[in-house]
């Protein structure tokens, strides 16, 4: 009676908030058709999530695009920064540290592992590049064209399969004209930022582009020490706690990055782009602190500051990305077209972290990974050429992963345990997708993906005992571990659509599918034989349906409706290891669940004129999430775990943004003002009271001056203006905080 009662407040709350977004919608809809002139255009968005230039309005399915002038103006550096432009995406840090993350869109993939072997729910692409592991999610932004999010399942027109959507990177080309830019800015905590690009024409038909960034300071974090721990001696015979001093601000970025891109448009049907890349990141490990007054291991942090934190030493990180890419196309006749893309990509990291947010040794580790990727794509297709429109392709893709952990356990094991593993994967799949236009108005699009995946995963978990004193035998008798395992796979999934065109500024349509994300192995310290078993493929059931609008002066509307119900989620549970009564956390197939909401966007140019100009543009997710059945071996743990809201799953998201503009005849002014808010939210799949984040509200400023005949302007800006202080992560007793409130000013030149 009580769950059920539970269930229906939810629901009610979700229709209340439903029913005041629509309102909220409507009269910024209302006012805006008031003041919109007949003479102006509609706003066309041009996107490729079709694997085509097709009009934003012409896609049945629900996408959010942000150009890379909004990009620069939001101080976006990377996929992190992204998500807190989108509303129903998250994104969790790891509880070791901000140094591992895992995004999610719609409540799908905040149960992702953090470690770099697993594939994530959200599939990420750069360049029309998958990339295969979480690692790649601090590859930094600069020169970008713009930005396509895809929310639901996608497979049958992308190379990589997801059953939480798609975050596609593009990265600008060459011009026709020599062109370019150079922006540089400084703000709060001594945060020093450069960017610039040049396009250079070789030929006709092609060019040259080189983009570079520096990145540096901007850590916000304050160390204390050891504090109430320095020296002392928690572990018999284990030296005494070091104490390393202070330092204020830490987390400082130390990052270089550039791309170089030849754009080659040999004929009007033959055209070829080649992307070098290489990002190498000399930063400071973010540290967990403890939280709330409360005993952390024993540990009780003196104050509650949540920008400080107390540790027995200061963790860096190392990370090195590079690669290259290429993609060739060719028309064949009038209307199929031959597409080819293929890249290669590496990682080379190591990171240090504190575990748990105390100055005690319990968790204390350093990570290294080597990654390497290379994949190939070819699609063919035929446009535009009588009633059907079809593409068929296929992908490959093949990684290596080498990772290496030693987890510090001086003061509770008495030692240090190494856990090293070399897993390969390989993935080959067929894809296709037809497009059958019913009528002048009505299309049927279906679309079916057949992949098989094979992978193997060998490795061992040994206690060094580097002090003599260890007890690793004793607490966990399993280790040493050694495991060899192989796993393979094979799936089918699909999509069908159906859009109807009532008018040329209207789309309604409906859609099912069935999406899927690989199996493999666990990625995590290995403790027992049972826990490096592999696990099966997720698959999701997805229902949606959306209607899209488009009118003059920029009005547009979209509302999407969306159910998934997933079997086989991946995540941890307990079980016993074989023959024992001793638990073991595995990662594996625990859960069924559902998740269902509506996406509402909305925006207009409320004001054109003279000189003077207003447009306004928001957006809400409103979810509801569900864990129906849950299995482990250990009762209790079901019972944590059954009715509970997927991690990283707000019920409530929303963004909005006004943007004034004064155009004189040499000069822009514009003033932009932003606000994000997110509803409390869980981090962990158990929902215990620790877990959950509150809710937050972010409000950012931005005032740009625009010298047209010169190409100079200046800006000035302030984010989380209210200094509202929010989490990337919060545990039991430590929290990984976000960024308290920045100011800086910069200036750009465009040539």
């Amino acid at each position: 009676m009580m769950k059920e009662s539970r269930h229906t407040m939810k629901l009610q709350s979700i229709r209340t908030k439903l029913l005041t977004a629509a309102a909220i919608v409507a009269s910024t809809c209302s006012t805006a058709a008031q003041a919109q002139s007949e003479a102006d255009a509609a706003d066309e968005i041009v996107v490729t999530a079709e694997k085509r230039e097709t009009r934003l309005l012409d896609v049945a399915a629900p996408i959010s695009v942000i150009n890379g002038e909004r990009i620069a103006e939001r101080g976006v550096s990377d996929f992190e920064g992204l998500v807190e432009q989108i509303p129903g995406v998250s994104i969790t840090a790891d509880y070791g540290s901000g140094a591992s993350k895992v995004i999610s869109i719609r409540g799908v993939g905040g149960s992702d592992d953090y470690r770099p072997n697993g594939s994530p729910s959200v599939a990420l692409h750069v360049d029309n590049i998958y990339q295969s592991s979480n690692a790649f999610l601090v590859m930094p932004f600069f020169d970008v064209e713009r930005v396509e999010v895809l929310k639901g399942p996608q497979g049958t027109l992308y190379g990589r399969n997801s059953t939480a959507g798609v975050i596609d990177l593009i990265t600008r080309s060459k011009s026709d004209e020599f062109n370019g830019y150079a922006t540089g800015q400084y703000e709060s905590f001594d945060r020093v930022k450069v960017e610039g690009a040049v396009g250079i024409p070789i030929a006709p038909g092609i060019g040259l582009r080189l983009a570079g960034l520096v990145d540096q300071g901007g850590g916000f974090q304050k160390g204390k020490g050891a504090g109430t721990l320095a020296g002392r001696t928690l572990f018999p015979g284990a030296p005494a706690i070091s104490d390393p001093g202070t330092r204020d601000g830490w987390g400082d970025r130390d990052l270089f990055a550039g791309r170089a891109t030849l754009d080659a448009a040999f004929s009007a049907d033959t055209h070829l782009v080649l992307k070098l890349f290489g990002s190498r990141d000399r930063g400071e490990n973010q540290v967990p602190d403890s939280r709330d007054g409360k005993s952390n291991l024993g540990f009780v942090e003196p104050d509650n500051d949540p920008y400080t934190f107390y540790s027995d030493r200061y963790p860096n990180r190392s990370t090195d990305l590079w690669g290259a890419s290429a993609s060739f196309s060719q028309k064949l006749g009038d209307a199929m077209t031959l597409d080819l893309v293929g890249g290669y990509q590496a990682a080379d990291r190591y990171i240090e972290g504190e575990g748990f947010g105390t100055p005690a040794r319990i968790f204390d580790f350093n990570f290294s990974d080597r990654i390497r990727q290379h994949s190939l794509e070819a699609r063919l297709s035929r446009r535009d050429k009588g009633p059907i429109d079809w593409v068929i392709g296929g992908y490959y893709i093949k990684d290596k992963v080498d990772f290496r952990s030693d987890l510090i356990s001086t003061d509770q094991l008495g030692s240090t345990v190494m856990s090293d593993y070399h897993q390969e994967r390989e993935s080959k799949a067929v894809f296709g997708q037809a497009d059958l236009k019913l009528t002048s108005r009505i299309t049927l699009s279906g679309g079916l993906r057949y992949t098989a995946d094979n992978s193997s995963f060998a490795g061992a978990t040994t206690d060094t005992n580097p002090l003599g004193i260890s007890i690793v035998r004793v607490a966990l008798p399993s280790v040493p571990v050694v495991f060899d395992q192989d796993f393979d796979e094979d799936n089918l999934s699909g999509r069908a659509t159906l859009s109807f065109r009532p008018t040329d500024n209207t789309n309604l349509w409906a859609s099912f599918g069935k999406g899927y994300k690989a199996g493999g192995f666990d990625g995590s310290t290995i403790w027992s034989a049972v826990e490096a078993l592999p696990f099966k493929s997720e698959n999701v059931l997805a229902y949606e349906a959306g209607f899209k609008f488009s009118g003059r002066s920029g009005l547009f509307l979209n509302i999407d409706g969306f159910y998934y119900k997933f079997d086989d989620l991946q995540a941890n549970t307990t079980t016993l290891i074989p023959g024992t009564t001793t638990p073991a956390n595995v990662r594996t197939n625990v859960a069924e669940a559902r998740v269902y909401g509506v996406d509402i966007a909305a925006g207009a140019t409320l004001l054109r004129s003279g000189p003077h100009r207003l447009k306004v543009d928001g957006g809400v997710t409103l979810l509801a999430s569900k864990i129906l059945k849950f299995d482990s071996s250990n009762p209790a743990i079901v019972a944590v775990n059954l009715g509970n809201d997927l991690p990283a799953s707000p019920k409530f998201s929303g963004n909005a943004q006004a943007a004034y503009s004064y155009v004189a005849d040499r000069w822009t002014m514009t003033a932009t003002i932003d606000a994000r808010h997110k509803s409390s939210e869980f981090k962990r799949l158990n929902n215990t009271p620790g877990t959950e984040a509150p809710a937050y509200t972010l409000l950012n400023a931005r005032l740009d001056l625009r010298l047209t005949q010169s190409g100079l302007g200046f800006f000035v800006y302030g984010r989380n203006l209210t200094d509202e202080v929010y989490y990337a992560d919060i545990a039991a007793a430590n929290r990984l905080s976000g960024s308290p409130r920045v100011f800086g000013a910069g200036i750009n030149l465009q040539f």
